[in-house]
C-alpha cells in the first residue's frame, strides 16, 4: 500500500504543468528587480553591470563583439517620454526625459529606472502607471498589464520597445 501511495504521489506530481522561473518571475540569468513600492516591476541580468559611462563601446562580458544598448522611460501626469537603443545609460535617460518634458505642458517628468540589454514595458492605469523589464517583449507588456491591474483599473499598454545589445562594427 505504501508502494502505491508513493508511485500516485509521483504521478500526480508529473501530471502538473509549471511554467518555472529561476528567481519569481524572471527566465535564467536574471533576477526580479523593483516593486510596488518603487511603481516598476522587472528583471535584471545577473553579472557584472555594463559600464553606465558615456565611454568607448561596452562590450558584453561573456560575447565580445557585441554593445549594450540602452533604452528608458520617463513619465508625468498623463505624458510619458521614451529613449531606445542609446549607447550609454546617461544619453537614454536625458532622451527619455527631454522627450516628456516636450508632451507633459510644463508638469514634472521622473524617471523610471533605465534597462540595458532587455526590454521595457509600461501599462497605464486610472490611478497609476507602471513599468516592467525582462529579456522577452511579450512577457514584460503581459507583466506590466498584470501588476498594474493589481494596483489599479483599465490598464493597458501605452510603450514597449527592446533594446537588444548590438554586433560591434
Amino acid at each position: 500500500m505504501k508502494g502505491l501511495l508513493a508511485g500516485l504521489a509521483m504521478l500526480v506530481l508529473l501530471a502538473v504543468s509549471v511554467d518555472a522561473r529561476a528567481e519569481g518571475r524572471c527566465p535564467d540569468g536574471y533576477y526580479p528587480t523593483g516593486g510596488a513600492d518603487v511603481g516598476w516591476y522587472g528583471c535584471a541580468p545577473m553579472g557584472p553591470m555594463p559600464d553606465e559611462g558615456d565611454g568607448p563601446s561596452q562590450q558584453q562580458p561573456d560575447e565580445p563583439g557585441w554593445e549594450t544598448r540602452w533604452g528608458a522611460i520617463a513619465t508625468a501626469d498623463g505624458a510619458f517620454g521614451v529613449a531606445n537603443g542609446m549607447t550609454s545609460k546617461r544619453r537614454a535617460e536625458k532622451q527619455a526625459l527631454s522627450d516628456c518634458k516636450a508632451r507633459s505642458n510644463g508638469k514634472p517628468c521622473k524617471l523610471k529606472p533605465a534597462f540595458y540589454d532587455q526590454c521595457a514595458a509600461l501599462a497605464w492605469g486610472d490611478d497609476m502607471n507602471i513599468m516592467f523589464r525582462s529579456p522577452d517583449l511579450q512577457d514584460a507588456e503581459a507583466s506590466a498589464v498584470q501588476v498594474c491591474s493589481q494596483h489599479t483599473n483599465n490598464c493597458k499598454v501605452y510603450y514597449s520597445a527592446c533594446s537588444y545589445p548590438q554586433r560591434a562594427q
